[in-house]
């Protein structure tokens, strides 16, 4: 598996964050490998009881795992805020390797239990957790290793009768190998917590404008659905004012056609009603000009301007009568005639 794998999906601008951000992440991740990893604990020093039964080593079983107990639960008690109760727990599960190993004279497989807390360690996301294992694991080994041949009794690093510096310095170079890889994905594990934490610290702030703009664009939803509830009010209002325009423009219509009507009936009535005594006076007029052979000069031309006047009158009135017969009464119902007029007058 390549580490590059790890960085896939970062998202290109991502926030850094802040100290407060960095240790929130961090307890999230050392609640649950202080869970895991107090659990093995436990499991180690049970495991110390067991094979206790073997070589009669209970006095090492609780002495030493009892106390690699006591060594974590004090340290993360007595100074909860600090990370210096990781390293206890590096040291002490390096301790409990050699206790099994020297429980178990020197056998070959409890060495691995090196590689398990090397292993288990990786879930704190810490690298330099791998250097107190390893320190101890070589300097156990080596103090270990020089006692049991030179000749020490009770002193177990193998159940070989002799190991040279050769196949040592391999043991040793192996074990800081798998604590090297340990370290080195611990690491890796880290920056991709890191770096998924800002990718949803980006996606948190996405969401947030997105809700934001979806806010504005509601508000805006609104603005506009207010105007048109206003534009529609207003349209109802002058639609309300055209059809009142429209009856006061059809009322002032009909008022002006009945005045129109008014008006010409009354001009078509005195019109008839002048035309009366002017046929009459015109009628004297044409008597008296069969007698003008006994009239004076000034009867004569009394006659002459008398005579001049009706023709003029006539005139005058036939002019009135012909434009109102143009009109011929405009305004007025199809119906309507002017012999109406004529009655009614």
């Amino acid at each position: 598996m390549n580490a590059s794998v790890f960085h896939t999906g970062k998202m290109s601008g991502s926030p850094a964050l802040n100290e407060s951000e960095l240790r929130e992440i961090k307890k999230g991740i050392f609640s649950f490998a202080d869970k895991v990893n107090e659990g093995l604990l436990f499991a180690m020093f049970i495991f110390g009881i067991f094979i206790a039964f073997f070589y009669d080593t209970w006095l090492v079983g609780f002495a030493v795992g009892g106390l690699c107990l006591a060594a974590y639960y004090i340290s993360k008690k007595m100074l909860p805020e600090s990370e210096l109760y990781q390293y206890v727990l590096s040291s002490v599960s390096a301790i409990f390797a050699a206790q099994f190993i020297y429980q178990m004279h020197g056998m070959a497989e409890m060495h691995f239990w090196v590689f398990i807390c090397s292993t288990i360690l990786i879930i704190y996301q810490n690298w330099r957790l791998q250097i107190p294992l390893i320190a101890i694991v070589v300097v156990h080994h080596a103090s270990f290793a020089y006692l049991q041949f030179a000749g020490y009794k009770e002193i177990y690093f193998t159940q070989l009768d002799y190991m040279d510096l050769t196949t040592f310095i391999f043991h040793g170079v192996l074990a800081a190998c798998v604590c090297s890889v340990s370290a080195y994905w611990s690491h890796i594990f880290y920056k991709r917590t890191v770096q998924d934490a800002e990718n949803l610290k980006v996606q948190l702030l996405l969401k947030s404008e997105l809700q934001e703009k979806n806010e504005e664009l509601t508000a805006s939803e609104e603005e506009l659905r207010a105007s048109q509830e206003e534009l529609m009010a207003s349209q109802e209002e002058l639609t309300q004012i055209n059809e009142n325009l429209n009856d006061l423009v059809k009322e002032r219509t009909l008022t002006i056609i009945d005045q129109n009507k008014k008006f010409v009936h009354h001009a078509f009535i005195n019109a008839h009603k002048v035309r009366s005594p002017l046929a009459r006076i015109q009628g004297l007029v044409n008597l008296l000009s069969y007698e003008t052979h006994r009239l004076s000069d000034d009867a004569l031309e009394i006659h002459r301007l008398l005579k001049a006047s009706s023709i003029e009158l006539d005139d005058i009135l036939h002019e009135v009568k012909v434009n109102l017969d143009a009109a011929e009464y405009k305004g007025l119902p199809e119906d309507f005639e002017s012999e109406d007029l004529v009655k009614q007058a």
